[in-house]
């Protein structure tokens, strides 16, 4: 942590290092409990102005002769922007420079060559030095802290979350790479060919030059385009070959598909299935109809007609697609509704829906407002190319040969637009807002309409047992997992209850006994977590997931101002009558578990659970007992099992 701060705040050398990431990941170890927070504080502290004042020692030694030093003299650029930064902003240029990406490491450099008072620049390196590990220890503690929660709730969802994490990590790192390596060379390519095609003219060169001529005022775009076609098209082909020829991706299609099916739970289940419920036809054909009167209203026909062209031609063209390769989805219940899955219409259709609408809206904007267009038009498209993924109704092939045609299409039409269309650039803010209202209201219409049907449609398959009662109390109990599990060979807390009785009889007994159901989360109850002194009864009980299921019944019972038991029930099972077979009666498997209350931080009042297992087990079999059912206990792997009826 001190070396990653040091080096950060050092002349150039902090250009390239990553020690704000290396902070934030240290403030997610305060929030896993792995690291003091005072000590990793102070230790960034220090790094970060023992750095700074390195770099204003170098300036205030050898002032202008370090122009003409390695690896300043490498950086010229960098140089001059941190001299107009400082001339700009004076004494302040220190504390707001070290936010401010290559400046943090260039400004301190200046202000030591221009003879800025040590006592003034040192006041100033110390609390932007305060404040910099503030903005980086801070939310990675709370992320780390996140983290906890989530892997208290569900080690699955710790899983997703880590997975979304990286992978969003990872697109970061591949889009910064891009930027500061692959631009230059695509730059330098464009120039090498229209050289080329000057040598050499003729049809070629005109179309070199009616493409990616740097002195044309669209060259950026032109050649942003001509990037998405090669690198889409390349990227479609290359997975259409994989799959004719069964290669090594349709292997890593079936392991992506069980990994991703070995961590869903109900929660995210749900958020996934309303996501693809907003890329689906009905959604996606209101979008574009409202935006095509929309472009109908403000008389602009040409891109009316490229608007139409785009999205019809992108839908045909995957149903013939999924016609002509007649690829099989996995295992899932929708794939009674619509049998094929090569390419993705959903990510498809997105892809090209709401990449062309931003193309649309960017086109002509400066660079930034192009950016700030483009990101959440890709959010969109990748949110729901994702739940795709997950909900396995599409093999990871299906969806990146998707992205690949998506984005080739949307170069081709990028490109015929800038050549053929002239029109003034649309207004951007009310193009964009009648878009996403529509995709608003119709998306949250649909869900509201057929979600519990595509809830079935994309569930995970889940038989229930039938035993008799006979069965069950003889050696039957034993064949239920021994421990709540989220990832396949991990236990957590030990299922020591199993109840036969329907839902009204568990809550008659437990209430009689002093059990009362938690607070629901969607209550005002979920802001007494910010009470410190909020007593553990009134706290929102957290959910715990077995094999990404949540307890289907829950109920707590205080035992003083600082504990409580808190109960949790899964159904598993049907017991059946051997005389009346058609009696049935369900069968709990639960958790019973001691929670204590915690302060977090001195700040957020928390419920931990404890060791302790056979306390909130005595609890419940008071309960049981007092109700006059049959109780029996057995052992199991070391755990004390009760078994009522």
């Amino acid at each position: 942590m001190f070396v990653a701060s040091l080096f950060e705040s050092l002349a150039i050398v902090g250009s390239v290092v990553p020690g704000s990431t290396i902070v934030f990941v240290g403030g997610m170890l305060i929030g896993l409990k792995a690291l003091d927070p005072w000590v990793v504080s102070a230790v960034a502290v220090a790094g970060a102005v023992l750095g700074d004042g390195l770099s204003y020692g170098l300036g205030h030694r050898y002032k202008d002769a370090i122009r003409s030093m390695w690896p300043i003299r490498d950086h010229p650029a960098v140089f001059a922007r941190g001299e107009a930064y400082f001339a700009a902003h004076g004494g302040k240029s220190v504390f707001l420079g070290r936010f401010f990406g290559p400046l943090r490491a260039i400004v301190p450099l200046i202000a030591g060559m221009s003879g800025m008072p040590a006592g003034r620049f040192y006041l100033m390196n110390v609390l932007s030095a305060v404040g910099w590990a503030a903005t980086h220890l801070v939310p990675g503690a709370l992320f780390g802290a996140s983290l906890t929660l989530a892997g208290a709730v569900s080690g699955r969802l710790l899983a997703l979350m880590a997975l979304i994490v990286g992978a969003v990590w990872i697109v970061a790192v591949v889009i910064r790479v891009a930027i500061r390596v692959g631009w230059p060379y695509v730059r330098w390519l464009q120039e090498r060919i229209v050289r080329r095609a000057k040598q050499r003219p003729g049809r070629v060169a005109n179309l070199v030059f009616s493409l990616i001529d740097p002195a044309r005022p669209e060259s950026t775009s032109l050649l942003v385009a001509a990037t998405l076609l090669i690198g889409g098209a390349w990227l479609f082909l290359g997975v259409v070959e994989d799959v004719v020829t069964r290669n090594t991706l349709v292997t890593t299609d079936r392991a992506i598909y069980e990994a991703l099916q070995a961590i869903r739970t109900e929660w995210v289940d749900d958020v996934m299935i309303i996501l693809t419920e907003v890329g689906s036809t009905y959604v996606t054909v209101a979008v574009v109809a409202i935006v095509a009167l929309w472009f109908a209203i403000l008389r602009r026909w040409r891109t009316l007609a490229y608007w139409l062209a785009a999205t019809t031609f992108a839908g045909v063209l995957v149903i013939v697609l999924k016609t002509g390769f007649m690829r099989v989805r996995p295992q899932t219940a929708y794939a009674l509704v619509d049998p094929y899955s090569f390419p993705s219409g959903h990510a498809a259709l997105a892809i090209v829906v709401y990449g062309f609408l931003a193309f649309l809206s960017a086109h002509g904007k400066p660079g930034w407002q192009k950016v700030a267009i483009a990101l959440p038009a890709a959010g969109v498209a990748a949110l729901i190319a994702f739940s795709r993924l997950y909900l396995g109704a599409h093999w990871f092939s299906d969806v990146a040969a998707s992205i690949g045609l998506g984005l080739a299409w949307i170069g081709l039409l990028c490109i015929a637009y800038i050549h053929h269309v002239r029109e003034p650039p649309l207004r951007a803010l009310p193009l964009l807002f009648v878009a996403f209202t529509t995709l608003g209201f119709f998306g949250t219409a649909y869900a509201h309409r057929y979600h519990e049907r595509d809830v079935e449609r994309y569930g995970k398959a889940d038989t229930l047992r039938i035993l008799t009662l006979g069965a069950w109390e003889e050696d039957q109990w034993r064949s239920f997992p021994i421990a709540r599990s989220e990832v396949r060979g991990q236990r957590e807390e030990p299922f020591s209850v199993q109840w036969v009785a329907t839902a009204a009889e568990v809550s008659d007994v437990l209430e009689a006994a002093q059990w009362r159901r938690p607070a629901p989360w969607k209550s005002n109850a979920t802001l007494l977590w910010l009470v410190p002194a909020t007593p553990i009864a009134e706290l929102p009980v957290l959910p715990k997931f077995h094999q990404g299921r949540a307890p289907a019944v829950t109920f707590v019972r205080p035992i003083d101002q600082t504990k409580r038991v808190v109960l949790r029930l899964w159904h598993v099972a049907d017991v059946i009558d051997m005389i009346d077979p058609s009696q049935r009666r369900p069968l709990w498997q639960g958790t019973a578990t001691l929670e204590l209350a915690r302060m977090e931080f001195g700040l957020v009042g928390t419920a931990r659970t404890t060791d302790d297992t056979s306390t909130p087990l005595e609890a419940v079999e008071n309960a049981l007992r007092a109700a006059r059912l049959n109780v029996v206990a057995r052992a199991q792997a070391g755990t004390r099992v009760l078994l009522a009826w």
